[in-house]
């Protein structure tokens, strides 16, 4: 099942869970993106809650925001011209290696097509660009409820990721896990998520993590298996009239 665009939106802007979650999201993915002038920073999936201050407090407004046309689209930034744009979630309106950075948060987990969509990641990719992708753990907590957008979908070991990656020639450089209380909507375990994210980070526990912070990038030397056409393998022989053969 997938949410659409207005169920993501109020989460975050209008629920206390929510806006709690971007906090500690934000917190992890600070030192993450790099949205240097001049760069081109792209957000699939719902991106917006974790580049809001990237594009509020820095100088490069570069951005571009795809979301996927199962899910929806909702014009952002709020008061700014936007950038965001409806697509095909494995067809995307962007030149190939023009990207500095992607992010995608609901994104690979919602998608029917997770081979064809990171094959169009790295096409838009440049050489030297990153990937950070948030997505649930399989593990945690939060893939087990409905109470935030991460209960939906397809939850992803640290197996299954790397496999997932380095099929479609992605290396994967470092896995953060985040989110290490509980979803709940209010009362204690609400209250306290601050500090059993404080306490995970120390125990830096990829079981009890309920979010998978993955930060990629293109193995550039990587040799794509090609299938050769049976086709190809067989000859048929070519008459010549005795009129156009030289005599020995």
């Amino acid at each position: 099942m997938r949410l659409d665009v207005i169920e993501l939106q109020e989460f975050y802007s209008g629920s206390e869970l929510g806006r709690t979650t971007k906090e500690l999201i934000n917190r992890v993915l600070g030192a993450k993106i790099e949205t240097d002038a001049g760069s081109l920073t792209i957000g699939f999936g719902f991106a917006c809650p974790f580049l809001e201050n990237k594009f509020t407090e820095g100088e490069n407004k570069d951005f571009l925001l795809l979301m996927p046309s199962e899910q929806g689209v909702v014009s952002w930034p709020e008061k700014s011209k936007s950038v965001s744009a409806l697509v095909d979630e494995v067809s995307w309106p962007v030149n190939t290696s023009s990207a500095d950075l992607i992010l995608i948060s609901h994104g690979l987990e919602m998608s029917d097509n997770q081979d064809l969509l990171l094959q169009e990641v790295r096409r838009v990719l440049k050489d030297s660009g990153k990937l950070v992708i948030l997505v649930p753990n399989r593990t945690g907590f939060w893939a087990r409820s409905d109470s935030t957008p991460f209960g939906y979908g397809k939850p992803y070991s640290i197996s299954q990721l790397t496999s997932l990656l380095r099929k479609n020639q992605f290396q994967i450089d470092s896995i953060t896990p985040n989110l290490y209380g509980f979803p709940a909507k209010g009362g204690y375990w609400l209250k306290s998520l601050f500090l059993w994210e404080k306490l995970g980070r120390k125990l830096n526990s990829f079981f009890l993590g309920g979010l998978l912070v993955v930060e990629a990038r293109k193995d550039i030397y990587a040799v794509k298996k090609v299938k050769s056409s049976k086709v190809s393998r067989y000859f048929s022989a070519v008459k010549v009239p005795v009129s156009t053969m030289s005599k020995s």
